[in-house]
This record gives structure tokens, sequence and C-alpha cells, in this order.
């Protein structure tokens, strides 16, 4: 897929090209580079948001709804919130910007559709994911709360969704934090891409973390796992498998299947996705072989040998003909979980430690 100033194919894209793309497209095209399984897809640069606002009043608008909520109470920041989304949604999008990312699509759509030997006229499924620069960054609290929209079908749909992950950089919670910063500050904060990637037609999809996240250990990956598409895992919707496994040797040291009563599929129309009850007889049932649980961990650890540090992955199964498991890879980033709760315990009190102090002193301990 060829590059231009509005899309970028993931195959051209590296960690470096953040601030191009935001954080999960800089992502995905380092995995991509690594020679690691991810579905094929595109970046709508931070550049297209940019010259969207640049190109009317809306800049000036956007950051009037912002800095006016400075002290404001919920309700006057979901007001604020709904006039974002309006003034985003609303406006006319640019010929060239829209243009960029029909012919994207469409080009993906062929790609993909050649590659599967299916046809469709309206293109193919794909994921609409929004890309903030400042995502997974340790200065952006609002990091992870913009969009993502599965099942997507047709240019049309395409360039609605871009847009509604813009207006997902404006959630009350985003408002918030930035309506304190100065101007530049600001500016920083609200730039985004988004990524447009070919649906995994999920049998089973999770989260593997490369570290436990409860306890720091970095000898195990830790394996979560559930029917259907990853937002019900993601979202907290369902419990999902746990499973623990050695990076030694990839041993399952530990499993706790779940009862896992829902699980998000693709609509009768494969546009957009709905949520469903899990059959009786599968809901108790693991929902990885040995096998596979084996295989996503070793793609796991491929991950975390790219980027050199633990790493938090979404990815999904598709058991293709014959029933062969094929894991694809949605996104990796640090992990933090762990990283987390291990600030945490730095800076709580250590119980006793006033009076270890005043019992050192008053015995002449000398200081270490």
């Amino acid at each position: 897929m060829e590059e231009n100033r509005y899309t970028i194919g993931f195959s051209f894209l590296r960690a470096e090209d953040r601030e191009r793309v935001g954080g999960k497209c800089a992502s995905l095209g380092e995995l991509v580079a690594a020679g690691l399984p991810v579905p094929a897809g595109f970046a709508v640069t931070v550049a297209a948001f940019e010259d969207f606002r640049d190109a009317s009043t809306l800049r000036h608008e956007l950051v009037d709804v912002v800095t006016g909520t400075r002290g404001a109470g919920p309700a006057e920041l979901q007001s604020a919130h709904q006039r974002a989304a309006e003034l985003i949604l609303a406006g006319p999008l640019p010929p060239h910007i829209e243009d960029a990312i029909r012919g994207a699509y469409a080009q993906l759509s062929q790609t993909v559709a050649g590659a599967r030997g299916t046809g469709g006229d309206s293109g193919i499924a794909v994921a609409v994911r929004s890309s903030a620069v400042d995502e997974d960054g340790d200065v952006a609290s609002f990091a992870g709360q913009q969009e993502t929209y599965l099942w997507v079908v047709g240019a049309d749909e395409v360039v609605a969704k871009v847009r509604e992950c813009w207006a997902s950089l404006y959630t009350p919670q985003a408002i918030a934090y930035r309506s304190s910063m100065d101007a530049a500050q600001g500016a920083a904060a609200s730039r985004i891409g988004v990524a447009i990637q070919a649906m995994a037609e999920a049998d089973v999809a999770g989260v593997t973390f490369t570290v436990s996240p409860s306890t720091g250990d970095r000898s195990i990956i830790a394996i979560n796992a559930s029917y259907g598409l990853g937002q019900a895992v993601v979202s907290g919707e369902v419990t999902p498998d746990e499973y623990r496994v050695s990076k030694a040797d990839f041993r399952i040291v530990s499993s706790r299947i779940a009862e896992k009563a829902h699980e998000y599929v693709p609509a009768d129309d494969h546009r957009g996705v709905v949520l469903r009850e899990v059959d009786a007889e599968r809901r108790a049932a693991a929902a990885l072989s040995d096998e596979e649980v084996q295989q996503v961990a070793a793609i796991g650890l491929r991950v975390e040998a790219h980027y050199g540090c633990p790493q938090d992955i979404e990815w999904a199964l598709e058991r293709r003909q014959g029933g062969e498991p094929a894991v694809m890879l949605l996104q990796s980033r640090p992990e933090t979980s762990w990283k987390m709760r291990r600030e945490e315990q730095k800076s709580a009190p250590v119980p006793g430690a006033n009076l270890l102090g005043f019992l050192a002193g008053a015995i002449g301990e000398p200081r270490k």
C-alpha cells in the first residue's frame, strides 16, 4: 500500500512514527517489520485530523470547548464532550482527506479479498481503532479511552468511524485533563491517528501479559482467553480462562477454566457486532487447547523479545480450514499493570518504619 500525507500502510511504519500515526499504528508497524502475524491494514495519519481542524474554525472552536471547562463538574464536562463531538461529526471533511481514506480502504479490500479468495464489492470488514499519539504514555491519564469499532464494512462507514474515533479524543475525562494545560500542551495532547485493520475472524481472543501482572514474575507468560472477539475480555464483560505458561519450555504451569456465558460475534449481516449467549455445552469448556495456549505464549515471547520489555498483547485466534489455528496480533504495548502495582508498593508506608528509625538512632546505629 502506498504512502501519502493522510494514509500509510502498516508495513511502512516503525516505532519512531508515533508522532505521525499514534502509538497503536506505530506498534502495529513494528510488529509487521518483525515478521509477526498482523492483519493487514493502514494508518489514517495525525495530519488528517490536524488538516481537518485547520480547514475551518474547528480547531479554535474545540480549544474554546476545552478551556471553557476549567473547574467544571461532571454535567458540564459531559455537555462539553457532546459539543465537541457534534463539531467534529458535523463539519465538512475536506475532499482530499476523504478521498485518501476511501482509496486506501479500497486498496486494502482488494488486497485482502484477493488473498482470501473472496469477493465483496462493498469492501472487507475492518476494525477502526483510535491511535492517539500520547496513548500508553506515562503522562496520558486518558490513554486507552478512545474508541474502537469492529466489523465496519464499506467506505462510507469507514469514513464515519474515523470521525467518531477523532471525536472520542474529547471524552469528559480527556477534556478535564487537558483543560488546565497551556496551548502548546493542549495541542500536543490532542493529536490522534486511526488504525484501519482487516478483521480477524476470531473463534477465540484475549490478552497476553509477558510478565505476571499480579506478582511481576518475569519467568511466566499470563494468558486470558474467551470465545469470540476480544472485546468481552478487554472490557471485563466476561470472566476469561486464565493460563500461566513457563517461558523456559512453554509448559502450562497452571490453568483456570471459567464459565464463559457470553461472546461478541459479527452481526447476522456482518456489519457490527452483537453480544450473544454461549451454548451451554461450551461455557465450561476450555476456549483453547493446550497446543493453542503454547502457540499464543510462543508468539507473545517473540513480541517481548522484539521490544525488549514486558508486553500487554491483544490477539485473536482463527481456526482455519482443517481446524488449523492461526494467532493474529491486534496490538501490543508495554505492560503497565505490574509496573503500577510496584510503584504503589514503593510509595506505601512501611509498617513500623518510624519505630525502627527511632530505635536505630537511640542505639547509635551508623547510617548506611
